[in-house]
């Protein structure tokens, strides 16, 4: 039997279970713990038929992290991507998650509104200051949230009220922290700002650049980095709630030579603005208004030759509004949700014709866009008590998408079953359709080393999952396995003359499994584990071979001690048989390059408690002093580094 045969099973199979668990049906379960993002509604994490955990901001602090991708790297089942410390990466991206191992298929919410640009997400950027809670749905969740999500969803959750407080931090490789929360009673306000130094270089030689006519072994570090971030919220009314997020990240990629001497310099400024006015009733309607934006300004220059500049800006802006009703009765939940938003971006560049020779000149000047792309949906989901202990929920989504390129459709269904085995177990099996759109840069930008293509269709494919979770008594396990299978998928293909293509040749697919314990052992111990194991693979054309994709298993740990006025956490995560894939441009295969050595990402956090109101730090990141490849085997990671902090309420 075949996995996707086998996964829709398991879900006729819980359909019938009602008859298994009657035995059951007169005891009264207690809520634990529950979460919005997986049904768009509050439900009991328990009972939700997906892998959900929500991570509180106080959680994601003990990791030393001071934004939300630095904390989720350590949490099992959240691959994480980067170049440099801090966040610092080239001009496509930020540092960003990878959610079932689906590469640019994991959404990236603020208070449940999308917030990726171009398949981009920023929680490098986003501060836990600002941070209620973090929820993290794995699988599909295409159906609720439209395009991007069948990898899963991150749900970053903003404070709506806060405390008083300033913090100060210092460490070395240039580290600095300042930030501060203000309660002004309907006013919340968060700000901070943090820097980080320069690295000298991450990678091993990478080829030659021409200098004054010389050829030169270079590599790759990055300069000082700078980031700022500041977050308003205010409280119109009980339901009514305008919240304003700004983050804006200053680095620099520096090209050197085998000595650290700077060859050539590429600036990066990136300035991101999310506006949300939110309204939550209590007749079960809500609704979000939304503004976002996003510009990037990119100068670069070989240092012999600083009056030639290349350079780079963009901007991209998604606006809309959406409004969600829910009606709740004994024994049925029912959800119907409109949406509509609107993308544009315009991008303007002069990049060097020879971009490896100081004495090149600069290409004519170009512009793409502004280009556009509405898109509008319609959601409803009916979730069924079909017993006391067995639910199931039947989901629909239809999307209709207007861009420059053409016009798309797409209608997503999904089914889940969920059943009850006790007071604290619960099983579990989701099977539904997911697409994603193809962004501006697939589309519209075109470079020296990529080629677009308009034509290019969405993304589509199939999520399968059944598990198991159990909570109860300081102890806490989710076992899951899954599948997902992606067709048309969009890849860029290395041409005979060194450009990469975009094209909808590629095809993807995952199976795995995952499981993740945790137990308060006492009052003051806790621990955690969980490992991820799967087999991602792809095909870049009809007729080749399927061919590794990205790593193979993650395990995770995490090690909490809390007496009085001291807390100590210990937090690890370890990627396994790694690798990329290479084209090669002479026989169009594509092949799997091993990285040579895995990676594992290690923190420890001591706070202690002087007064009631004045808390010292200490945090040691990379503990174990590791020069690990990051992902992509080029770029290694910095070695350990350390940060003392003093935070102070008032």
């Amino acid at each position: 039997m075949g996995t996707k045969q086998w996964m829709a099973g398991m879900t006729c199979a819980l359909c019938a279970f009602p008859a298994l668990a009657a035995a059951e049906e007169t005891q009264n379960y207690e809520t634990p713990s529950v979460n919005v993002t997986a049904q768009g509604y509050e439900k009991e994490t328990l009972m939700t038929p997906a892998d959900t955990t929500v991570y509180t901001a106080d959680e994601l602090k003990k990791t030393g992290a001071r934004d939300v991708i630095s904390a989720l790297k350590f949490k099992n089942g959240v691959h994480f991507t980067n170049m440099g410390p801090d966040g610092q990466t080239w001009i496509t991206g930020n540092a960003g998650v990878n959610l079932r191992g689906v590469e640019n298929g994991t959404l990236v919410l603020i208070d449940g509104v999308p917030a990726s640009f171009n398949n981009v997400s920023h929680l490098d950027m986003m501060s836990l200051d600002a941070v209620d809670r973090v929820e993290v749905v794995k699988g599909g969740g295409s159906v609720l949230y439209g395009s991007e999500a069948f990898g899963g969803v991150v749900n970053v959750i903003t404070k709506s009220t806060y405390k008083n407080t300033v913090r100060v931090a210092a460490g070395d490789r240039g580290q600095r922290d300042y930030a501060a929360t203000i309660d002004l009673g309907k006013v919340g306000i968060a700000v901070s700002r943090t820097y980080y130094g320069a690295t000298g270089n991450l990678s091993d030689t990478l080829g030659n650049l021409k200098i004054n006519g010389t050829e030169t072994p270079y590599a790759v570090g990055f300069g000082k980095s700078r980031k700022d971030h500041v977050n308003l919220t205010y409280k119109i009314s009980d339901e009514l709630r305008l919240s304003y997020m700004y983050s804006g990240k200053n680095h620099s990629i520096h090209y050197n030579d085998t000595e650290g001497g700077l060859l050539k310099y590429f600036k990066y400024d990136d300035d991101e603005h999310f506006a949300n006015l939110n309204y939550q009733g209590a007749n079960g309607w809500s609704g979000n208004v939304y503004y976002n934006y996003r510009s990037i300004s990119n100068p670069d220059y070989f240092t012999a030759n600083p009056s030639v500049v290349e350079w780079e800006k963009s901007h991209h802006r998604h606006y809309g509004a959406e409004v969600k009703k829910v009606w709740k009765d004994d024994v049925s939940t029912t959800l119907v949700g409109l949406s509509a938003k609107r993308q544009t971006y315009v991008d303007q560049n002069r990049k060097y014709r020879r971009y490896r020779e100081s004495d090149s000149d600069l290409r004519p000047y170009a512009k793409f866009g502004p280009y556009g792309m509405n898109e509008y949906s319609l959601v409803a989901s009916y979730d069924r008590d079909l017993s006391p202990v067995t639910a199931a929920i039947v989901s629909t989504r239809a999307d209709w998408v207007k861009s420059s390129a053409g016009d798309y459709s797409a209608f997503l269904p999904q089914l889940q079953v969920t059943t009850r085995l006790s007071r604290d177990s619960a099983v579990y099996a989701s099977v539904g359709k997911f697409f994603r759109m193809p962004n501006f840069r697939n589309l519209y930008y075109a470079s020296a080393v990529m080629v677009p293509n308009p034509n290019l269709s969405p993304e589509s494919g199939w999520n399968y999952e059944a598990g198991y979770k159990y909570d109860s008594k300081g102890r806490r396990f989710t076992a899951s396995v899954f599948h997902t299978d992606v067709s048309d998928q969009i890849v860029g293909i290395k041409g005979t003359d060194g450009r990469s293509y975009q094209t909808n040749a590629a095809s993807y697919r995952n199976t795995g499994v995952e499981l993740s314990y945790a137990q308060d052992v006492s009052a003051h111990f806790s621990f955690s584990t969980g490992v991820t194991y799967g087999n991602p693979e792809r095909k870049y054309k009809e007729g080749q071979d399927w061919v590794r994709a990205l790593g193979r298993y993650q395990m995770t740990a995490g090690v909490n001690y809390e007496n009085r006025d001291l807390t100590a956490a210990l937090s690890l995560s370890y990627w396994g048989d790694r690798g990329y894939n290479s084209t090669n441009t002479r026989t169009e295969r594509v092949s799997f390059v091993p990285i040579p050595r895995n990676l594992l990402v290690s923190n420890l956090h001591v706070a202690y408690r002087f007064t009631p109101d004045l808390t010292g730090t200490f945090d040691v990141d990379n503990l174990f002093n590791r020069r690990d490849y990051t992902n992509s085997g080029t770029y290694r990671t910095v070695g350990r580094s350390f940060l003392v902090g003093v935070n102070y309420s008032f």
